[in-house]
């Protein structure tokens, strides 16, 4: 009788260590870059277009105080609505790029996982997932009307600590060719540029 209570309680624990091994499968293998945005170009031309649009909403508003015929006055005032459309959403977006935040409508990566988090929410400094199962991740970002693209090559090796597997990241790099944001700069901490002491600047 005893053999079997000792047989059982080990094959209750045997079951409890797999449950727990099958929760946590992965959970140490999910490394990521970290990204920042810099809204240099892009708020420049934001500012540009705004300053635009408040000076025509104010020759619209100094014309409508001349003597025009009802039809004119309609179709300025239909004007003015329509420019403090554009001034309320250049604002917005000025307000973002003035702190290099962006609003990312979607984050698209061939055989990463994790991008739920990033759908319509407001940016600057985060971390993406990478494809472990590959030296290369591609990155395409839909953000204010936006489309840019980011791959980055990197070496990886699978590790095994006291804390459990993990993958390591280094020699983190940028295909310059495929990019297309303004431009993308790699900083390292670190000599080996391992990806938890690396930052991608993203310029747009």
């Amino acid at each position: 009788m005893r053999i079997l209570n000792c047989a059982f309680i080990l094959v209750a624990l045997l079951l409890f260590l797999s449950c727990e091994e099958e929760d946590c499968a992965g959970c140490y293998l999910n490394p990521k870059i970290k990204l920042k945005f810099e809204a240099t170009g892009t708020k420049q031309f934001t500012d540009s277009v705004f300053s635009s649009i408040k000076d025509e909403i104010a020759d619209l508003v100094d014309s409508l105080e001349g003597q025009l015929s009802d039809e004119a006055q309609t179709a300025i005032q239909n004007e003015l609505i329509r420019l403090r459309e554009d001034s309320a959403r250049f604002n917005e977006d000025y307000q973002l790029f003035r702190v290099s935040k962006a609003k990312i409508d979607e984050i698209e990566a061939p055989g990463s996982l994790g991008f739920e988090q990033f759908q319509d929410s407001i940016v600057r400094d985060f971390s993406i997932p990478v494809n472990m199962n590959s030296d290369t991740s591609t990155y395409y970002f839909y953000y204010h009307g936006l489309t840019d693209t980011l791959q980055l090559y990197y070496k990886r090796a699978i590790t095994q600590s006291y804390e459990g597997v993990r993958m390591r990241l280094w020699d983190i790099v940028v295909n310059e060719e495929l990019s297309t944001f303004d431009s993308v700069r790699v900083k390292c901490y670190d000599r080996e540029c391992s990806n938890a002491l690396t930052h991608v600047y993203l310029y747009f």
